[in-house]
Order: structure tokens, then sequence, then C-alpha cells
């Protein structure tokens, strides 16, 4: 009956984190630390309940699987886009063998002897295309693409890395433009862009910095180019810079500035996801001063999607 007089007091939970150190290893622990009192029936309280959880190490574990899943699927967009560029590439040439056929086949006429040859190669070089336009075909398959707040995509992309950052000493600012339209787009994929041009800029700046991650709708954007309404996202930094000789290359798969680390081929996927919305990526650096990605998307999506819509 003394147990059953206890009760916790919700009221008077506490929740909060603190820093420790570690005497034998000197390394911080992030702890969460929860109290609670327990009161007996009068209310009195009879003791009081506390919980650490080490808070820092989950906090990693997420870091780094949020790392690899970033890795897995630049890795996969990579190798769709590599497979499609190599698709395009030999189906040219394959159009040209199979008109040549065709008109070997016309000149020869319905009772040449090697006609049964022609026959036989004109049909192989057909399923060959038919197979390459497949390939094409699969790269080209959109995620569904829907309704898209770019803001609210921008915060929850900076929300994601905020911590990890902050530690290195890099600070995350927006400037949002609230007046921005939704556009049409896949969420998870431009997610993925601004996630790489984060941590790209983060890189840049080995002694800390600011990043600033700003959107624009109409004046200062390339409408002109689309024909229709685009709005613009930024990713400003304050780094080290890209030298001159260097900007035409970063676009390519496989090229980087950063020895021993990445793989290369974020930014290349990047603009690939980037083009694959009917928009454009530029960059402009200025050694010592920083760097600005700049990505202007088409409100209504890609001219096919806009049509199908």
């Amino acid at each position: 009956s003394f147990l059953a007089g206890l009760r916790l007091d919700p009221v008077m939970s506490k929740r909060g984190e603190i820093g420790l150190t570690d005497p034998g290893t000197d390394d911080h622990l992030e702890m969460e630390v929860s109290a609670t009192e327990i009161k007996d029936g009068r209310g009195a309280v009879m003791a009081i309940v506390s919980v650490m959880q080490d808070v820092g190490r989950l906090r990693e574990l997420e870091r780094r699987r949020l790392e690899q899943v970033l890795f897995d699927s630049e890795k996969l967009a990579a190798t769709g886009r590599l497979a499609a560029s190599i698709a395009h590439e030999i189906n040219n040439p394959l159009e040209a063998v199979q008109n040549a056929l065709y008109l070997l086949q016309k000149e020869l006429g319905a009772d040449a002897n090697n006609r049964q040859y022609l026959e036989i190669a004109s049909r192989e070089t057909q399923r060959m295309s038919r197979i390459l336009r497949q390939m094409l075909g699969f790269y080209r398959q959109q995620e569904a693409m829907g309704e898209t707040d770019l803001n609210a995509l921008a915060e929850e992309a900076a929300g994601l890395v905020l911590k990890r950052l902050r530690e290195r000493g890099v600070q995350i600012a927006t400037q949002l433009d609230p007046g921005l339209p939704r556009i049409r787009a896949s969420a998870d994929q431009l997610k993925q862009v601004l996630l790489n041009l984060l941590l790209n800029a983060a890189d840049s700046m080995p002694k800390g910095g600011t990043i600033t991650v700003a959107t624009q709708a109409g004046a200062g954007t390339e409408t002109e180019v689309f024909g229709r309404d685009a709005v613009q996202i930024q990713v400003r930094d304050t780094g080290e810079g890209i030298p001159d000789e260097l900007i035409a290359q970063i676009f390519e798969p496989f090229f980087s500035t950063k020895s021993g680390k990445g793989t290369g081929l974020g930014l290349w996927v990047s603009q690939g996801i980037v083009q694959s919305h009917g928009g454009t990526m530029r960059v402009r650096s200025r050694v010592g001063r920083g760097t600005t990605f700049m990505i202007t998307l088409p409100v209504q999506g890609p001219p096919s999607d806009a049509r199908a819509a």
C-alpha cells in the first residue's frame, strides 16, 4: 500500500543537456539528463530519479548514417548517369549503322542471296537500340515530382548538418524570400544537392566561417532563359575559394580538390539532378574570398513534366 501511494509528478520532470569530460581519456561527453520527483500521497517529495544518456554518441551514429546514405545515393546517381552517357554515345553510331543496313536492303532487292544476313544484322541492331533506349529511360525516370517548398527544404537541409558544422566553427545563416512560390520538384533529390553544397562549403573553411543559404524569386533569376517563372537558391561560403583554372573542371566526374577525401562525384551528380529538373547550376568564386553556387529552377518543373501535369 505504501508503494501504491507513491506517484511520479510529471509537472516536476526536468530534461536538459550537460557537457562532461572523461578524466581518463579527456573526451568530451554530451549527456542528456532527465530528473523526476517521486512524491507520496500527501505531495511530499520522497526521492528524485535521475537518468543520464550519452546523446553525443547517438548523434555521431546518426551523422555517420546520414553520410553513408548521401554517399550511397551519390554513387547510385553517378552510376546511372554514367550508364546513360555511355548509352547515349553508343546509340548515335548505332542509328547510323541501322540506316546503312536499311539502304543496303533496298539496294539488294528481295531476291538477293545475302539479304537474310542483312535482315539478321538489322534485327539485332534494332534490339541493341531498344536496350539502349531502356537504359536511357531508366535513368531519366524521375522520382515523383510534387509541390515543393524550397524555403522549408533549405531549412531542413541546414538543420541536418547544423550541429556538426558548428563544432567545426562553421555557422549557417539563411536569407529566405518569404514570397518564394512553391516549385514542382523532387524534394529528396534537391535535398541531396543542398547537402552536397553545404558539406563542400564547410570543407573549404578548415578554420571556420559562415555559409549563407539564400532564396529569391523573380528579379535576378534566369526567367528569360526558361520563358516562365523561375526561382533561385544560392549557397555562399567565406572559404578558400576555387582558383580560376579549376572552375571549369569542378562539375566533371571524379574531379576533387580534396585530396584523399570524397568521391569526386558530388557536384557532377548535383548538376545532373538540377538539369533533370530543367534548371541550371552555376558557380562564382574568388580565391581567399569564398564561393557561391547558384541554382535556378523553373517553378513548373522541367518542360516534359510541365506538359504532363
